[in-house]
């Protein structure tokens, strides 16, 4: 139980103050009283009490001031500080040293207890964060490393803006800020006999793979001075090797990924293909330089395993990606935020090109081909987590090796992306997702004044609560939350404006069950407290 300690020179309201208040229903205990500020500051020191109330007009020392003074050596100590109605200068001097809760004399019991209640709230916030953040300072060496490859391993997935990624954030996760960068996709070949092995055998071999890469940056990054080496485990087969440096390193990096494949190859007898991306001069940029480094990495699997290759290492490459790349940047934007039409036009475009150009190689075509498939998965799995992909990366990459004619290699392309269109305007529906947006909103206008679960709303929809989430947010350009709260904030100005309501009424008229939340909200859409408005 928490204790307060009362300070009023006036016998008669610390009489009331003691008999009135229900204390401990409020979880809270007088610890003891004090008639003028010298005691009161005297009495604190002794009882250490958790909360303070005081009058402002004390004999030989006022109120402002033992505020004053017990803020300077306490300075998160809850304060309420009892005035009268002429005194609202002493109110503005009392902010000044951070107290934001006020009676005005003579003030009710419910009020009273009010007032209590949301100072009790906000130190049980404050102190619960402060749990909070020691015991994220005791975790912080275990919880940056996990922050870091969830942060490049977004990078990697989802295209940013560079106002996107502030520096702060780059910093934290212990990112070089400003650095150019570098991707390089590693691929461990899993032949025919490890497919049957046992899976906890596959992982152990997988296991001793990565400790290799890791193994080997320690041992050669001493040679690549001011360099940033970075392992992204990016699924069952894939590594990608992230160079931050600001110079290019090209040689030393062929020659540390050479002694990868050498030593995975020795001590696992397993098959290692690279493929590396293009130097990028800015983060948001990874996205761009690991797609070459997987373009690169399914020209190294035509050939076979233990191969590097550059993305643009050869005059084929270089003709055919550098005839390609805008294309393959306007396909991927295309799906990002799933526009089929779009998509279609990128890829009638694409198709014309691979059936006029002569000069185009059966590897070639099947490099963009893989490029194409790979942003359509990614999209699928972003956009539908929920459902299986029309067709697996396991069967593309299987069935696009037995393609040897050049035309029968297009036309089958062509009737992946064509069956693709068809399965995601299915999915997308537009005029069915567009109503499930209205029947939400709509359910938000008849029922913003009661609890709402967003999980109860998709369960009536009969949808599943995460595409919902993803639908409103892509039809109304913004989450649930955010549209909730600012339908509720709506309707209270409203009520506000009325001039019938006091502020906690309104709060409980517009579905906030917590005043103090209620504020914060407000203030946060409106830029003004909620008493500015009545």
């Amino acid at each position: 139980m928490k204790t307060i300690m009362l300070v009023d020179d006036d016998p008669h309201i610390i009489k009331a103050l003691t008999e009135h208040i229900h204390w401990s229903s409020l979880g809270l205990r007088i610890a003891g009283t004090a008639s003028n500020g010298l005691d009161a500051l005297e009495l604190f020191h002794c009882l250490h009490p958790d909360l303070v109330m005081t009058d402002v007009y004390l004999p030989g020392m006022t109120g402002l001031e033992v505020t004053q003074a017990l803020r300077k050596e306490h300075p998160h100590l809850p304060i309420i500080i009892l005035s009268g109605y002429d005194e609202f200068e002493n109110a503005r001097a009392a902010m000044r040293w951070g107290v934001n809760h006020f009676l005005l004399k003579p003030a009710e019991v419910e009020e009273i207890e009010s007032v209590l209640r949301d100072v009790l709230l906000e130190q049980d916030v404050r102190e619960r964060h402060e749990r909070l953040e020691r015991t994220y300072k005791q975790e912080i060496g275990r919880v940056l490393p996990y922050l870091r490859k969830h942060f490049l391993h977004e990078l990697l997935t989802t295209r940013y803006q560079a106002d996107e990624l502030p520096d702060e954030r780059i910093s934290y996760v212990g990112i070089r800020k400003g650095s150019p960068v570098r991707a390089i996709s590693l691929q461990l070949n899993r032949p025919g006999f490890l497919t049957r092995m046992k899976e906890r055998d596959w992982q152990l071999l997988r296991y001793g793979a990565a400790d290799i890469i890791q193994e080997t940056i320690k041992g050669q990054i001493s040679h690549m001075p001011d360099c940033q080496v970075e392992v992204v485990d990016y699924s069952d087969r894939l590594f990608v090797l992230l160079f931050f440096a600001e110079n290019e390193y090209l040689e030393q990096v062929q020659s540390l990924v050479e002694q990868m494949i050498d030593q995975i190859f020795t001590y696992l007898k397993l098959e290692l293909s690279a493929g590396i991306g293009s130097v990028k001069g800015h983060l948001c940029e990874v996205m761009d330089s690991y797609l070459e480094s997987r373009e690169a990495l399914e020209a190294a699997e035509f050939q076979g395993g233990s191969r590097i290759y550059r993305y643009q290492s050869s005059e084929a490459a270089e003709s055919s990606v550098t005839d390609y790349s805008l294309l393959l940047r306007q396909w991927n934007e295309a799906w990002v935020d799933i526009r089929p039409d779009l998509a279609e036009e990128v890829w009638h475009h694409i198709r014309s090109l691979l059936n006029g150009r002569s000069c185009n190689g059966i590897q070639d075509v099947q490099v963009v081909a893989v490029s194409l498939f790979d942003t359509l998965i990614h999209s699928w799995n972003r956009h539908y987590p929920m459902l299986t992909p029309p067709l697996a990366m396991s069967e593309f990459l299987q069935e696009i090796q037995s393609k040897y004619a050049l035309q029968n290699l297009i036309s089958w392309l062509d009737d992946i992306i064509h069956n693709w269109l068809e399965q995601t305007r299915k999915e997308m529906g537009e005029k069915k997702s567009n109503k499930l947006v209205e029947q939400v909103k709509r359910y938000v206008e008849l029922h913003y004044v009661e609890e709402i679960s967003f999980e109860a709303i998709a369960k009536g929809l009969f949808v599943h609560p995460k595409y919902l989430s993803q639908l409103f947010k892509r039809v109304s350009g913004e989450n649930f939350v955010s549209y909730l709260n600012g339908y509720r904030i709506q309707k209270a100005m409203e009520l506000l404006q009325s001039g019938n309501y006091m502020v906690y009424e309104v709060s409980e008229m517009t579905g906030f069950r917590n005043a103090t939340y209620f504020s914060q909200v407000f203030k946060m859409l409106t830029g003004k407290s909620p008493s500015e408005v009545g």
